[in-house]
């Protein structure tokens, strides 16, 4: 295994129709002091009126996050001690291995939507139709944890090539995968901004999962459906990422392409660059 070393930046923008700002957009590079390479990457897409949207994409991308800390911010040698807590459990595991990880990851993404729930509950009046999509990836060494609810994406670029993991819950990616409607067709359907699944909702929610080994001069690309679908053209979405130097100016030229291209709705995004160490 080749080791190596991760680059990251994340950013919001309102756009130019709305004048709140509901997605929220997080990186986070582990020191490469404490050990393994790791890092936690997170877009979420709020929605509902009085600004509930930026509420429940905040409680999930703080909820999230605080449930891994235990993973990402302790050092190696914590994590080898003797009854180092991984799972409370007392049990020393001085490594976490994939399917462990896609379980914690889960763990965190519930909690998160029960926190939402809560949320919503406990603030009826300044809730209303609270909820959010999320879509992160967890990484540990050459392994990458994708999770994803709604309609953010994550994308994969290698070798030139940039690749959607993520599949939309949405009604009119249900309907592209039915073959009822062409993949172009969804960014002008009077229903395609309609979402089948999100955070917040429903008690318990049902979440994707893909698991991948990274290489050196992969990047990895998350971000709301303001971004994708100003845009529009994978080319030159990929294009953009390719040709930065910086994960930061591939952010800010994303951004400003998707204002360019309209603007219509709230902007975040996460650019990760995988380097040889």
């Amino acid at each position: 295994m080749t080791p190596l070393k991760l680059i990251a930046a994340a950013q919001t923008n309102p756009g130019r129709v709305h004048p709140v700002d509901q997605d929220n957009a997080f990186a986070y590079v582990r020191d490469p002091e404490l050990g393994r390479t790791r890092g936690f990457f997170i877009v979420a897409d709020g929605m509902g009126g009085h600004q509930a949207g930026e509420i429940a994409s905040k409680l999930a991308v703080d909820t999230i996050r605080e449930e891994l800390a235990w993973f990402l911010e302790q050092s190696d040698a914590e994590e080898t001690k003797p009854n180092y807590p991984i799972y409370g459990s007392g049990d020393p595991e001085p490594t976490v291995d994939t399917s462990q990880l896609q379980q914690r990851l889960l763990l965190a993404i519930n909690h998160a939507n029960r926190t939402i729930s809560q949320y919503a509950l406990d603030n009826p009046i300044d809730a209303g139709n609270l909820g959010t999509t999320v879509t992160c990836a967890l990484v540990d060494e050459d392994r990458v944890i994708i999770a994803n609810i709604g309609d953010s994406r994550t994308y994969l670029l290698r070798d030139d090539q940039m690749t959607q993991i993520t599949e939309d819950h949405s009604y009119v990616a249900h309907l592209v995968r039915e073959g009822q409607i062409a993949p172009e067709d969804i960014f002008v359907h009077p229903r395609r901004n309609v979402i089948t699944r999100s955070l917040g909702y429903k008690p318990e929610v049902q979440v994707d999962l893909w698991s991948m080994t990274l290489q050196p001069g992969d990047r990895l690309l998350l971000c709301s459906d303001g971004l994708w679908e100003m845009i529009q053209v994978d080319d030159l979405i990929a294009r953009f990422v390719l040709e930065a130097e910086t994960p930061a100016g591939a952010v800010e030229k994303l951004i400003d392409s998707a204002n360019a291209h309209g603007g219509a709705d709230n902007i975040g995004a996460v650019v990760v660059f995988i380097e040889a160490a």
